[in-house]
């Protein structure tokens, strides 16, 4: 949960071939079980290379890490947040996360369009800024926000703010 996944890696783990690990994440999510948010580009092919993260549907599912059960939460109310959107408002909207060659990474990210709207990272107790959502909303220009399970105040610096995670999700 919340790491690209590694086909070859799962592989080697369970003893079959990468192609069969695909296919059984594949009869997964079409029963539900896993969804996937794959890494935002605006070239689809490089994005179809990239390893994709996955996420459950029951956070029962989960190990016991607040962190993993936090950020699996996190995923699954903006999946349900795009899915609305477009059944309800006709909007395009997409979730995906965001890394660059040298390893920086957000959680996630929701474009629209195909064009990002918003960074979204999400921590448990954390309420600094993180500098990976510093740095791409800085680097891009998108707006972010630091969704944070345990904080007392809630703040803005430029174009980041720290939520707790109860309003932010609430008012999704």
């Amino acid at each position: 949960v919340g790491s690209p996944i590694s086909y070859t890696s799962i592989a080697e783990d369970v003893n079959i071939s990468p192609n069969t690990v695909k296919k059984y994440i594949g009869l997964f999510e079409a029963l539900f079980i896993v969804f996937r948010v794959s890494p935002f580009s605006n070239n689809i092919a490089r994005s179809i290379k990239k390893e994709p993260k996955i996420y459950f549907y029951d956070l029962g599912m989960v190990a016991e890490d607040t962190g993993m059960k936090f950020e699996n939460l996190v995923a699954l109310s903006l999946l349900a947040h795009t899915i609305r959107k477009q059944d309800y408002e006709g909007r395009v909207i997409d979730l995906a996360y965001i890394k660059n060659k040298e390893g920086k990474e957000v959680d996630f990210l929701l474009a629209e369009n195909e064009s990002p709207i918003e960074l979204i990272e999400a921590k448990t107790s954390d309420s600094k800024i993180s500098t990976m959502l510093k740095y791409f909303s800085e680097k891009y220009s998108i707006p972010g926000k630091q969704i944070v399970y345990q904080l007392n105040n809630e703040y803005q610096s430029n174009a980041i703010q720290v939520l707790k995670a109860e309003k932010y999700l609430s008012g999704l």
